[in-house]
């Protein structure tokens, strides 16, 4: 049975991007945001769930370093255990991912999300990971 939830590190994507980042090198983790990132916001196809709650979870990382709340023990190990610098790319590529998964075409994240009525709720519960990264600096 696979994990299911509103927050972005409560999916069964969302999870594995983090074990994947958490076992990869300290020094590997801005490649690894970067390239979970960019598996969705480069996507001119249809972007399947799975992959696009990786790209959420990547994104909230990013925006967790800059001082939102990542909600998450996992989250909060892994920025402790792999330090990084949320760099302008980093956040441009966050808030592209943002862009991505919000934009109904070509997207089962936004259809299950739409379909099961709770679009706005998900929605809601990213904002402040969106405000922090548009605003770019730290608490």
């Amino acid at each position: 049975m696979g994990a299911w939830g509103y927050g972005p590190f409560e999916n069964d994507g969302a999870l594995d991007c983090v074990g994947d980042l958490s076992d990869a090198a300290p020094d590997a983790i801005r490649s690894g945001l970067l390239g979970t990132m960019r598996e969705v916001s480069d996507s001119k196809g249809y972007i399947e769930n799975p992959e696009a709650d990786a790209a959420v979870a990547a994104a909230v990382l990013v925006a967790a370093r800059l001082g939102a709340d990542p909600g998450s023990p996992s989250a909060v190990d892994l920025l402790a255990s792999h330090p990084f610098e949320a760099d302008g790319e980093l956040r441009l590529e966050a808030l592209r991912v943002f862009d991505r998964v919000t934009d109904p075409r070509e997207n089962e994240w936004h259809e299950l999300w739409a379909d099961g009525g709770a679009l706005d709720k998900v929605l809601e519960l990213l904002r402040p990971y969106r405000e922090r990264l548009a605003a770019g600096d730290s608490a």
